[in-house]
Formats: C-alpha cells, sequence, structure tokens
C-alpha cells in the first residue's frame, strides 16, 4: 500500500469538496483525509486476495447510526469485490443492510473490511467506500481504494506510474508518459465516482479543458484492459 503521490494536493484542495461531516477513517492506525486513496499491490493468482481494513470515528457529539456503500468506479472484468459491515455481503451488495452504532468520540476498528479477489485477472480496480449517517445521508466520509492485480506482489510493478498523466495538476491539455499504437481509451470520474468525461485517446494527448476545477479520478484502457488509474487535479490559470 502507498498513498497517492498528489495526496498534499488532495489535502490543500478538499476544502473545495467537502463540507463538515461527523466521521474520520483510519488505515493501519494513521487518520485519512475524506476521498482519500489507499493503494494495494497483489498478486493476481485465482487464491489470492486482499483485505482492507478500516477504524472509523465518530468526531461528534452524538451517537450515530452508520451504514456503509460501495461504489465500483472501474473494475477488471472476472474479478469480485466484497465487504463486511455488521455481517458480510455478497458481491452484488452495495449498500449495506445493517447499520452500526458508533458512539459520541469512540472509533470502530474491528467491524469493517473490504475483500478483493483478482481470480488470476491483471489489472487494476478502483473502489470507493463511503459511510454515512442514516438520518443524513450527506454526513459522510469517502475512502477510494486502488486494487492493482500484477503478475508478481511487488510495488515496483507500477502500473500507475507506466500511464500516468502529464502534467498534473493540469488545465486545458494532458498527455500520456507512456507512448503506445493501440486503442486506449481514457475515462474520468468526479471523486464521488460519477463518469464526467470518456474518450479516444488520440496522438497521447486529451482535452479537458471543458471539466471544471476539481479532483477527479481517472482509469486509462488499452485494448479493453485497464492500465493505469490515479487522481487527477484540474486547476484552471485564471
Amino acid at each position: 500500500m502507498k498513498k497517492s503521490l498528489l495526496g498534499i494536493l488532495l489535502f490543500l484542495f478538499s476544502f473545495i469538496l467537502l463540507s463538515q461531516n461527523s466521521f474520520r477513517l483510519y488505515h493501519q492506525g494513521m487518520p485519512l483525509i475524506n476521498h482519500d486513496s489507499l493503494y494495494f499491490y497483489l498478486d493476481s493468482s485465482q487464491y489470492t486476495v486482499e483485505y482492507m481494513l478500516l477504524g472509523i470515528e465518530n468526531i461528534s457529539n452524538t451517537d450515530k447510526n452508520v451504514k456503509v456503500k460501495k461504489n465500483e468506479i472501474l473494475i477488471v472484468p472476472g474479478s469480485e469485490n466484497t465487504f463486511c459491515w455488521g455481517m458480510c455481503y455478497t458481491s452484488s451488495v452495495y449498500i449495506s443492510t445493517k447499520y452500526i452504532t458508533i458512539q459520541a468520540h469512540t472509533t470502530n476498528n474491528t467491524d469493517f473490511y473490504g475483500e478483493y479477489y483478482p481470480k488470476g485477472n491483471l489489472g487494476t480496480s478502483i473502489i470507493m467506500y463511503t459511510f454515512f449517517d442514516i438520518n443524513n445521508p450527506d454526513d459522510s466520509v469517502s475512502v477510494v481504494a486502488f486494487y492493482i492485480a500484477t503478475p508478481v506482489n511487488t510495488e515496483n510493478f507500477d502500473l500507475c506510474n507506466n500511464y500516468s498523466l502529464y502534467p498534473n495538476p493540469s488545465s486545458g491539455k494532458i498527455y500520456l508518459k507512456k507512448s503506445f499504437t493501440n486503442e486506449a481509451i481514457i475515462t474520468i470520474y468526479n471523486p464521488y465516482g460519477i463518469k464526467v468525461y470518456e474518450s479516444l485517446i488520440e496522438n497521447n494527448e486529451i482535452d479537458i479543458s471543458m471539466l471544471s476545477d476539481g479532483l477527479y479520478i481517472y482509469g486509462i484502457l488499452v485494448d479493453g484492459e485497464i492500465k493505469g488509474s490515479d487522481y487527477l487535479l484540474i486547476r484552471s490559470n485564471k
């Protein structure tokens, strides 16, 4: 696991995307900011499974009844993912049917984990997990997990770096660092997992001038296979 290289920029611009909320997430004891990213590198074997454990803190002064939903932003075909919260759900469940009460100023460190099964399929799947107050769904906190299945379990095999974009932050046009000859498609999502742009990539160049300033998530597909994904910060020169 490693944090996004744009973590500092994400922190600086998070105030644009966030409202006050009652929750804070932790991974391996470290606090996360809302819409933070976590990277998991794993062997693509049929028998491999990646577990993502999170702590959820209620930082408000009142008890909160909390549910979880997952948003499959980009999924490698043939892979499978599930999560547990109060109970363990099948891969077809996107919102937990049960809620867990988290008392004011306490942290639940035991009840949530996400599971990812590559099942022999290479590539990067992107899944957002959102924890929300059932009485006020806008009171929420999210994390984006990048599950990167490689032939060997190593962080040196960095698909995101091979197919990353520059400049980043950017405005107007962006470019692929890695040249290619086969058909490639870029898909861009806002931080809430909603697709806002999709296009063929021609001459390694992508025109993003129609998108508003803000933080986005992108995925690069070459011949139908996910080759890279990361955050993209769009910032005009105005």
